[in-house]
């Protein structure tokens, strides 16, 4: 039986036996009662006790009944604990912790596919793998939740370091595997508490990891709240190192970015980790704002056009289009030489309003361009729809 079973089984029997104890109460005073009749003034006395008990009795087991059904710890899918209960045993934890996720990464191919039952039968199978794999390595009381879709989180006590081995053995043995004919693919990350005592912090640095699995290798330089602070000092200070390549293709000069911050150490940021923090704050169009505000004024001093990457949703923000509006008053010679390129993975349903703003950028002396051409299916769908440019150039380095 899995610790989680064993733990909900003992919350039940301990509610039922608080449940039993005004009932038992009740029926020690009725025997009582009735062996003492002759006294009619302790009879009467025992009768109103009995009464005063019988409507706190109803009263407590109806208020044990609803706090029950408010205070389920169970997944009921997967039998895992609710994440409430989960992170409410993580804070009793002391010492440092090591947070783990294990990702079914086709839980939603698998759900298109060969529908809801099916999917959860491969959820329950997951975790019945999970709990088996850890069982047979000593850990009997594994603490697991069900966080959301296929995502699940343990956490263990000590440093991650301990659990790297353990991990990397889990994944070569179920990272890739057939249940009932299904194709099922398994993927983790993990961090732990010195990089920050927040598990909402730690949970989104796991989606980091997972999302850009390159630098799960990588040891980290800051703790979480040290990251964001060089990040925000590096994005107030305007400290940024702008690469360009040099692409050959068009018949005039032109270069892509690639774009860095600086922290307060002289070190580089890369976007695998600025941008995630820069998204979670909301911040991201303070820094393209600002990198705008660079390639206008490199267009001053260098020739050729430029590209810098946008998010879509930037690009689709007013006042980011207000911005860029403004900034060929301060930088007349950047109008008709700065590309602005983006992705996007999925489809804005808005198309409408979306080719209308594109128009907006070209009429004022922008080129819009798409990337990644058949990395994402969204980007086949705007080239119907959308009058883009494709770079599918050759980049060299180019020091500035």
């Amino acid at each position: 039986m899995a610790y989680t079973q064993q733990v909900e089984r003992s919350r039940r029997f301990r509610l039922a036996l608080r449940m039993g104890l005004p009932i038992f109460l009740l029926t020690l005073i009725t025997f009582f009662a009735m062996f003492n009749q002759h006294k009619e003034g302790l009879f009467v006395s025992f009768i109103t006790a009995s009464s005063l008990l019988l409507g706190v009795m109803v009263y407590f087991i109806f208020y044990l009944i609803y706090q029950s059904s408010r205070e389920n710890i169970i997944d009921t899918t997967t039998h895992t604990f609710t994440p409430d209960y989960f992170f409410s045993l993580y804070a009793k934890e002391k010492g440092v912790k090591t947070l783990l996720m294990i990702s079914l990464e086709n839980i939603w191919a698998i759900n298109e596919r060969y529908g809801i039952k099916n999917g959860d039968a491969i959820l329950k199978e997951s975790v019945d793998k999970i709990n088996t794999f850890f069982s047979d390595k000593g850990f009997e009381k594994l603490i697991i939740t069900r966080y959301k879709g296929g995502d699940f989180l343990l956490f263990f006590s000590g440093k991650k370091e301990n659990y790297i081995p353990l991990l990397e053995l889990f994944i070569a043995k179920y990272q890739d595997h057939l249940v009932n004919d299904i194709e099922v693919r398994l993927e983790s990350s993990l961090v732990d508490s010195r990089l920050s005592d927040d598990y909402d912090m730690l949970i989104s640095r796991l989606y980091e990891l997972h999302f850009d699995r390159k630098s799960n290798e990588k040891s980290e330089i800051y703790s979480i709240n040290e990251l964001e602070n060089q990040i925000l000092d590096a994005l107030e200070g305007e400290r940024f190192s702008i690469g360009l390549w040099h692409l050959s293709g068009p018949n005039e000069k032109m270069y892509d970015t690639s774009i860095k911050l600086i922290d307060s150490k002289g070190g580089l940021i890369h976007q695998s980790r600025y941008v995630p923090v820069l998204n979670r704050l909301n911040k991201m169009r303070n820094l393209e704002m600002s990198l705008l505000e660079k390639i206008g004024k490199l267009c001053g001093s260098h020739e050729g056009n430029f590209i810098l990457t946008i998010t879509s949703v930037t690009l689709r923000n007013p006042y980011f289009f207000e911005h860029a509006v403004t900034m060929f008053e301060r930088f007349p010679k950047a109008r008709g030489r700065i590309t602005l390129m983006f992705e996007e993975k999925e489809y804005c349903h808005q198309l409408d309003r979306f080719k209308q703003q594109l128009g907006h950028y070209r009429k004022v002396g922008y080129k819009i361009a798409l990337d990644r051409l058949g990395g994402y299916h969204t980007t086949m769908l705007y080239l119907k729809e959308l009058k883009l440019i494709w770079y599918d150039l050759i980049r060299s380095m180019h020091a500035i």
